[in-house]
């Protein structure tokens, strides 16, 4: 088991390395292209190469502004998404879990893996 804590760590370290040196050069590529435009997709062709820069822009919504704007439903431009409540959920569950089950997919996800090291 500590021969794996300590592969685990070493590539834990390789990958953070590896991840810093590409983003430095990420940074190094945006600069060299110099894409004029502030939101979408610019290319360029050099030396065998593609290379493709893409500028997003990130939005946030002040929801209670939005709403005294009362819009007509053609200007409405905010899509409602229903998230669960994780903590409602668990309590109904406990209470009625068939009740739960009948719209509720549950899906392990990936487990994650700490590694500190102890002296």
């Amino acid at each position: 088991m500590k021969e794996l804590c300590q592969k685990f760590l070493e590539a834990k370290a390789k990958e953070s390395a590896a991840k810093a040196e590409r983003i430095t050069i990420e940074a190094d590529l945006i600069s060299a292209v110099n894409p004029a435009k502030l939101e979408g997709t610019e290319t360029r062709a050099t030396d065998g190469f593609k290379i493709k820069i893409t500028n997003k822009l990130n939005r946030s919504l002040d929801y209670d502004r939005y709403l005294s704007l009362d819009l007509p439903h053609q200007m409405q431009f905010v899509d409602h998404k229903p998230t669960i409540n994780l903590k409602t959920l668990r309590v109904v569950e406990k209470v009625d879990p068939a009740l739960v089950a009948q719209c509720v997919t549950v899906k392990p996800a990936k487990p994650s893996i700490k590694i500190e090291e102890v002296a």
